[in-house]
């Protein structure tokens, strides 16, 4: 009961838009998890994967840790410039591989439009995540 309801009042002292960002790192860190027990599985070989720290960064960022949001600003660039780079690739004709598909066998908005979302997906996590509100909430109180 206690860590239900302490975990009730995490949701509640935070604004929506901070909880949607974590669940995406949640969803993230999870999808990243099952891959690497997917590699245990099917190839017998433990392969860890940089997404699984997607699963602590759920929980730092509910819990207004410093750290987790730094290191949620860093996944959150490196997936900017991928999906820039990965439009780029794209629209010079360039072979990438969404889901095991091969963007070459797609037609070219298809192609581009998993990058153009991913890209702005970034881009509202970022603004998320800078926001003075936000900002606020994971600055230690002295």
């Amino acid at each position: 009961m206690f860590k239900t309801k302490k975990l009730m009042n995490m949701f509640k002292q935070n604004p929506l838009r901070l909880i949607i960002v974590a669940f995406i790192f949640l969803i993230i860190g999870l999808e990243g998890l099952f891959e690497g027990i997917t590699t245990l599985y099917n190839e017998h070989h433990i392969s860890i994967v940089p997404q699984i720290l997607g699963i602590p960064v759920f929980w730092g960022l509910l819990k207004h840790r410093k750290g987790w949001r730094t290191l949620a600003l860093f996944f959150i660039w490196i997936e900017t410039v991928g999906s820039l780079f990965a439009m780029v690739i794209i629209i010079f004709g360039m072979n990438v591989r969404f889901f095991g598909i091969s963007s070459l066998k797609m037609s070219f908005p298809l192609a581009l439009v998993p990058c153009v979302a991913i890209f702005l997906m970034a881009l509202w996590q970022y603004k998320v995540l800078t926001s003075k509100k936000i900002k606020k909430m994971f600055i230690p109180e002295k």
